[in-house]
């Protein structure tokens, strides 16, 4: 009995010891890489900042790129086209496809303690398809610093799936002068940023799945049971009208083209004496909003030139159209 219990011991022992050693491994590896990390730092600090942790399926995925010069000497940025490497990895640190690089932009000459920022679209250079976590990375070469790279601190993001609320589809005109009129889908979908529900449309062609997608748009905060209900339609010429409930009593009316780009967005409120807005069609087919009264909002687009006050707080949460 005891020569088998020594034994059981003995595997056990062997089958936990290479895996404590692979966790030993990791973590030395973790801690190495935020030490580095920390100490280029002291160099060049590069973070990178995407304004919200969660995005859509087919969403662009802008990423902000700050650097602040934290030496005595210049820096030059962008002087070489492979200045700034871009890496996605899954959760797990997984590469992604990547399916080219991100334009390098023009030159830049960083001062001593000075700060410049940069924004980046990341999704049509790596694979975003599946939903899950993913985590960005950059790393800057500064050439008259003898080449040196220097990695910036990470970030993660989540791609999640919309949830269906409405399809429409429509044909209109294609790019190509002289062929037939494309089908277009347009799908209005829900999702949680960060805690808040937010309404998107989604711009993709007819097929199943679909073989292009022209764009997720996020049109703004909604409550989660409407009053008036969704508004959406599609006029002869391919224009999307979206009107919904984005606040107690206030309400979004949004316009986009046939390509899913955002035309015009208008804040609409609720009152006593022109009671609750709503979308309508006029005696001449147009859409537009009956009802309620016209007001500046953060979300306007075209923005309005001054910021208004006394905005609702579900406004503090806008993605980037």
């Amino acid at each position: 009995m005891a020569t088998g219990f020594a034994l059981a011991k003995r595997v056990f022992l062997c089958d936990i010891f290479p895996v404590r050693r692979f966790f030993r491994i990791s973590l030395m590896t973790w801690i190495g890489l935020c030490c580095a990390v920390n100490v280029e730092a002291q160099l060049l600090d590069i973070r990178l900042k995407t304004g919200r942790n969660n995005f859509l399926l087919q969403e662009r995925v802008i990423v902000g790129v700050t650097i602040q010069n934290k030496t005595d000497q210049l820096a030059v940025l962008a002087n070489d086209k492979d200045w700034i490497q871009f890496s996605v990895s899954r959760a797990r640190g997984v590469p992604v496809t990547r399916k080219g690089q991100p334009p390098e932009g023009e030159v830049y000459l960083l001062k001593a303690g000075e700060t410049v920022e940069r924004e980046f679209q990341l999704d049509p250079y790596f694979d975003f398809s599946e939903p899950g976590e993913y985590s960005l990375r950059a790393v800057v070469a500064v050439p008259n610093w003898d080449g040196k790279k220097i990695v910036s601190w990470p970030t993660r993001i989540q791609i999640t799936r919309g949830h269906d609320i409405a399809i429409l589809e429509r044909g209109v005109s294609s790019s190509t002068g002289g062929a037939a009129p494309e089908v277009r889908r347009y799908t209005l979908q829900k999702a949680q940023v960060e805690g808040k529900l937010f309404l998107y449309l989604r711009v993709a062609d007819n097929n199943t799945p679909s073989f292009r997608v022209y764009n997720v748009l996020p049109l703004g905060t909604m409550v989660q049971s409407p009053r008036p209900e969704i508004g959406f339609e599609i006029d002869a010429a391919g224009i999307a009208h979206v009107f919904f409930q984005c606040h107690a009593r206030h309400y979004l009316y949004c316009t986009m083209n046939a390509d899913g780009k955002l035309i015009g967005r208008q804040m609409f409120v609720s009152d006593t004496i022109a009671g609750t807005p709503r979308m309508a069609r006029d005696v001449r087919g147009q859409f537009g909003v009956q009802g309620g009264h016209r007001k500046l909002s953060a979300w306007d687009h075209p923005a309005p030139r001054r910021r208004p006050r006394g905005l609702p707080a579900k406004e503090l949460g806008l993605p980037n159209p």
